[in-house]
């Protein structure tokens, strides 16, 4: 059993140790570390105190039971998916105009394979894509950027995933903000030749934070506001393919053309919604006050 350790040459005396045929229960809180050098037969992702914890009484002489006390609670979780997806279904299959996200989110699950990779930037591109992105086999097939507050990943990020994995379709998702910030490198993906499609979430704001100042500010913006452009013309006049989407019934399409194309970028500038109220798929923790029992997501 490996807890807390990433296996690496010095732990394992230059890979010697374990051998191959043990099979390994590898506890780990970083995930992407699970399996990075040898494949777990096993894999929990978590804290290792509080791991071991859980493992300790799960084994106990009175983990039967505990499992039989939560047997209700657990009974319940099927229909809970059922109701959230049939609430959720009209913001998934939304026909409004700016584009809402979650159908941007469902466009994207849509359309892209089970060996394809999905590279997400910090913002809504990971808020919304962490929430309803759905991977479709094992493995790093989502690569999100959330919580590390490097806006502009997105770009370099999917140029990353392409070079690592010739041949399979890749698409990186990013705010406009975000792709202000490396807008230049495209030229770095023609010159590579990469067929990576570049999925822009254009409001014209600092969305995150434009949805943040309106529900913390009663309306009040500060610096958040950005220029309207139109990225798909950028993308074509740097020698790329570009598509600029208006319309949600576009975007499977417009998803289709850039995954086609293997020997050159695609940018695919899709216009979402301008409203501050609507950008976040939920309540964010920083706006309210939080009471013993609440649940805010």
């Amino acid at each position: 059993m490996v807890v807390g350790c990433k296996l690496g040459e010095i732990a394992t005396k230059r890979y010697a140790l374990p051998p191959l045929r043990v099979p390994i229960v590898h506890l780990e809180i970083v995930a992407e570390e699970i399996g990075r050098c040898r494949p777990a037969a096993v894999a929990l992702w978590g804290d290792a105190r509080a791991g071991l914890e859980d493992l300790a009484e799960a084994l106990a002489d009175g983990a039967r039971a505990a499992r039989a006390a939560r047997a209700d609670y657990l009974a319940e979780t099927p229909g809970a998916d059922d109701g959230m997806a049939e609430d959720a279904a009209p913001r998934l299959n939304s026909s409004d105009r700016p584009i809402h996200m979650a159908r941007l989110c469902t466009e994207l699950n849509r359309a892209l394979p089970a060996d394809s990779i999905l590279v997400a930037d910090g913002g809504f591109a990971g808020h919304w894509t962490g929430l309803l992105y759905d991977t479709k086999a094992a493995g790093r097939h989502f690569i999100p950027d959330r919580g590390l507050a490097s806006i502009g990943y997105g770009l370099p990020g999917g140029i990353g995933a392409a070079l690592a994995a010739p041949g399979r379709p890749v698409v990186a998702i990013t705010g406009d903000g975000g792709f202000n910030m490396v807008l230049g490198e495209l030229e770095t993906a023609r010159r590579a030749k990469l067929g990576l499609t570049i999925v822009v979430v254009n409001n014209a704001a600092s969305g995150y934070v434009k949805a943040l100042q309106h529900a913390m500010m009663g309306g009040r913006y500060q610096s958040a506001d950005l220029s309207e452009m139109d990225y798909a013309a950028v993308a074509r006049a740097m020698g790329v393919g570009g598509i600029r989407v208006e319309d949600p019934e576009g975007l499977g399409a417009a998803l289709a053309a850039g995954l086609a194309e293997r020997d050159r970028p695609t940018v695919v500038d899709v216009v979402v919604t301008r409203d501050p109220g609507q950008m976040l798929p939920a309540v964010d923790n920083r706006t309210v006050e939080i009471k013993p029992g609440d649940r805010v997501a």
